[in-house]
C-alpha cells in the first residue's frame, strides 16, 4: 500500500531501512585535532578498516585525503586508558606516541601533493619499554628549547600505574624522558606560555575524578645545563568541590581556565594575571568537560583581548567570543550539535564541528571577520556523501528534540527525542504509536549529543523513535546535575530511564509494550540496572561491555577509575572482604547479577575481548549465571576489541 506520495503505508518498527550498514560504519570517524603547518591542512583519523588505527591524513590540492602514517604505526595513547591527543608539531615535526608506548619522529612532506615516496618512515625517540609499560599524551612543544612536554604513564608488573610530566629531546637518540613533576596521583593538561618562561598543569588525587576536585599549578620553566627543570610551584586552584579544566596561556602570560566555583556552577571561564583571578562568563552554559580523554580544547584566543569558546546548552553547543575584562558573550554560531579540538592558524580558527543532519566537518573561521561577510564558517574537509544525507523531511522525522521532562522525586532530567524516519515509508495511519528504542551514554558522567549518529539514523529508517538520555550526572548542565549521581549509581539514572519512557508513553509519543534499551559501559550497567528494577518496562535489552557485578569491577579496575564506584554508589569498598559483602552492602544491592531473577525479557550482551576498562571476566559473570537460571540471552565476545569497538566487522 502506497500513498498519494508514493510513500509506502507500512507498521512503525518493520520498515526496510534505505541505509547501507556496512557502508555506513565504514565512513572514517570525525575527524580529530585538526591543525595547519606551511598552509597544508593536517588532521587526525581513526580507520575502521584497518581496525580503527589511528592515522595523520593530509588535505591534498586535488581535495583528496592521503594518510601519512605508514602501517603499522597507531597514533594511540593508553594513558588513563582512554588516552586522547597524543602529538605535537616542533620546528615541522611531527612528535607522536605510537601504540607501543614510545614517542616517533616524522618529518612531514613541504608539500600538499603527496606521494608515497614522499612519506617519511617515523624514527623513534624513546627507548622500548622492558618491565613496564608506558604511554604518553598531551604533547606540547617548546620550539625554542627544541623540547617537548608530556605527561608519561607507566606500570610495572603488578605494580599501580604512576603519572609523571616529562620532558623528552627529540634530538637525542632514543633517550630516556626527563621527570619534571611527580608525586600527585594523576596529572593532566600542561601548557606552557608564549615565551616558554612558565608552565602551567591540573594535578588531582584519589578518591576525587578530576570533574569533582582538581588542582591548577604554575611553576617556572628554567634549563638547567642542557635540561630542562622547573622552579617553586605555584597553586593556582585548590578548593575542595572545585574542578578545573582546559588551561591555557594568553600572548600577555595570563592563564585562562575553566573552573565551577560552588555547587550550582557551570564551568565558567577564568582568567589569572598578576596574581589576580577574574571570572569571564556567568550564563549557564558549560565551557568545561568532563576529562575523560586528553587535549580537550573548548575555547582560544583571537585577538589580545578576546577569545572564542565552545558553549554547550540545551540544543547543543554555541560558539561565542568572550572578552578578556568580562562582559555578556556575544554568540557568533549555534549551528553545531556539538564542537570541539579548537585551534587558531594565522588568523583562522579550525575546530572540528558535528551537526544533527550531517557527518561531522572541519571547519575554518575568519577571526578577522567572525562571520561578519555573512558567512560564518568555510566547511575544509567535507564528509562522504552516503554519511550526510539529511534527515529532516516535511514532518520534521528524524531530527532531534531537546526535551526536558519530570522525575519522581520532582526535578528534572533531559534528553534528546527522535521521531522514526525514512525516506521511503509512512506509518499507517490509526494505528499504534512507534516502538521505542532507549539509549544510554557511558561515563556515567558523559554526554549525549544531538549530533548525526549513524546507529540512530539506522534505528531510525527501521520505524523506532529514539530516546537518548542525559541522565542525572550527566555532563552539560552544570555541576550540580553532574554530581547528584555521587551516592546515587544504579538508583537515579534507572529512575531517569524510567520516568523519561513514562512521560513519553503517557502522551502516547511511543507503544508502551515496544521499548528497547540499549547502552555501553556505565550505560550497559545501567541498561542491566533498569531490566532489573522495572522489569516490566521493557521487551528486550542490549548491554554493550556493561557492568553486572560491581565488587568484580571494584577488583579489577584500572587506576584512573580506582575509586569512581565508590563514590559513586556511596560506599568505600572494603578489599579486606570482597567474597564476604554483607547482603545491606550497595554494592551487593546495586549489582544486577543478584536480581536476574527479575529479567522479564531477552538481554544480548556484547564484549571485546581485549577490553581492560570493563575486563571480559564482568560480562562472563553474567553470562554464566543466565545460563544457570536458564534465562533468555545471548553473549558476543569480539577478538581484537577493547572498550568501545573499532572494526566495521564488529560494529556491523
Amino acid at each position: 500500500m502506497t500513498d498519494s506520495n508514493k510513500k509506502t503505508l507500512k507498521s512503525y518498527g518493520i520498515w526496510e531501512t534505505h541505509l547501507d550498514l556496512p557502508e555506513l560504519l565504514s565512513q572514517p570517524r570525525a575527524p580529530m585535532y585538526p591543525f595547519r603547518h606551511r598552509q597544508n591542512l593536517y588532521w587526525l583519523q581513526a580507520l575502521p578498516n584497518e581496525g580503527g588505527r589511528i592515522v595523520l591524513m593530509q588535505l591534498q590540492a586535488s581535495g583528496e585525503a592521503k594518510c601519512l602514517t605508514p602501517p603499522p604505526f597507531n597514533i594511540r595513547s593508553s594513558a588513563h586508558e582512554y588516552g586522547g591527543r597524543c602529538f605535537c608539531l616542533l620546528n615541522g615535526d611531527f612528535i607522536f606516541n605510537n601504540v607501543d608506548g614510545r614517542i616517533y619522529r616524522q618529518k612531514l612532506p613541504a608539500a600538499s601533493k603527496t606521494t608515497a615516496k614522499s612519506v617519511a618512515r617515523p624514527v623513534a625517540l624513546t627507548p622500548p619499554a622492558r618491565a613496564q609499560s608506558v604511554s604518553f599524551a598531551d604533547l606540547i612543544p617548546l620550539p625554542r628549547h627544541k623540547m617537548v612536554i608530556a605527561l608519561m604513564e607507566s606500570c610495572g608488573e603488578g605494580e599501580t600505574a604512576r603519572d609523571q610530566l616529562v620532558a623528552i629531546n627529540p634530538s637525542a637518540k632514543t633517550s630516556a624522558p626527563q621527570v619534571l613533576v611527580d608525586g600527585c596521583d594523576f596529572y593532566a593538561a600542561p601548557v606552557v606560555s608564549h615565551d616558554e618562561t612558565e608552565l602551567a598543569w591540573l594535578e588531582w588525587d584519589n578518591p576525587y575524578m578530576p570533574w569533582d576536585q582538581s588542582r591548577l599549578v604554575v611553576a617556572p620553566l628554567v634549563t638547567r645545563g642542557k635540561q630542562l627543570d622547573i622552579g617553586e610551584r605555584r597553586v593556582i586552584v585548590d578548593n575542595d568541590g572545585r574542578a578545573v579544566c582546559q588551561p591555557g596561556f594568553t600572548d600577555d602570560g595570563a592563564l585562562i581556565f575553566c573552573s565551577d566555583r560552588n555547587a550550582d556552577d557551570h564551568w565558567d571561564l577564568f582568567r589569572h594575571h598578576d596574581g589576580k583571578t577574574k571570572q569571564l562568563t556567568d550564563d549557564r552554559r558549560e565551557y568545561g568537560e568532563a576529562h575523560w580523554q586528553f587535549g580537550q580544547t573548548r575555547w582560544q584566543q583571537i585577538s589580545h583581548n578576546r577569545i572564542i569558546a565552545a558553549g554547550a546548552y540545551h540544543n547543543g553547543d554555541q560558539l561565542v567570543e568572550v572578552g578578556m575584562q568580562g562582559g555578556a558573550p556575544i554568540v557568533l554560531c549555534d549551528d553545531f550539535a556539538a564542537c570541539s579540538h579548537l585551534q587558531v592558524n594565522d588568523g583562522e580558527l579550525l575546530l572540528v564541528a558535528r551537526f544533527v543532519d550531517r557527518a561531522a566537518q572541519i571547519i575554518s573561521i575568519d577571526i578577522q571577520t567572525r562571520g561578519n561577510s555573512g558567512k560564518p564558517y568555510q566547511t575544509l574537509y567535507p564528509p562522504p556523501e552516503v554519511v550526510a544525507r539529511k534527515l529532516r523531511d516535511e514532518s520534521n522525522g528524524g531530527a532531534p528534540i531537546p526535551i526536558a521532562y519530570p522525575t519522581r522525586d520532582n526535578e528534572a532530567a533531559y534528553a534528546y527525542f527522535y521521531l522514526p524516519y525514512n525516506p521511503n515509508y509512512r506509518a499507517l495511519p490509526a494505528i499504534r504509536p512507534p516502538p521505542l528504542l532507549v539509549t544510554v551514554h557511558g561515563g556515567p558522567t558523559g554526554r549525549a549529543t544531538p549530533e548525526l549518529d549513524p546507529i540512530k539514523q539506522y534505528f531510525n529508517s527501521l520505524g523506532y523513535a529514539i530516546l537518548d538520555i542525559n541522565h542525572r550526572g550527566s555532563t552539560g548542565y552544570g555541576r550540580t546535575y553532574r554530581q547528584r549521581l555521587l551516592g546515587n549509581w544504579g538508583e537515579m539514572d534507572a529512575d531517569d530511564i524510567a520516568d523519561g519512557i513514562k512521560f513519553l508513553t503517557s502522551k502516547r509519543l511511543v507503544d508502551k509494550k515496544l521499548v528497547f534499551i540499549r547502552g555501553s559501559s556505565a550505560g550497559g550497567y545501567a541498561v542491566l540496572r533498569a531490566l532489573t528494577r522495572f522489569p516490566r518496562l521493557f521487551a528486550a535489552g542490549a548491554s554493550y561491555y556493561g557492568i553486572g557485578n560491581l565488587i568484580t569491577l571494584a577488583k579489577l579496575t584500572h587506576k584512573f577509575e580506582g575509586h569512581y564506584t565508590d563514590r559513586l554508589i556511596g560506599e568505600e569498598f572494603d578489599r579486606a572482604r570482597e567474597s564476604d559483602l554483607p547482603r545491606h552492602s550497595r554494592f551487593v544491592k546495586r549489582s544486577p547479577v543478584f536480581q536476574l531473577n527479575r529479567l522479564n525479557c531477552p538481554l544480548i550482551l556484547f564484549q571485546g575481548h581485549d577490553d581492560k576498562i570493563v575486563p571480559p571476566a564482568i560480562s562472563r559473570e553474567v553470562v554464566g549465571l543466565l545460563d544457570k537460571k536458564n534465562i533468555r540471552h545471548q553473549y558476543v565476545e569480539y577478538a581484537n576489541e577493547g572498550h568501545g569497538f573499532r572494526t566495521t566487522a564488529t560494529r556491523v
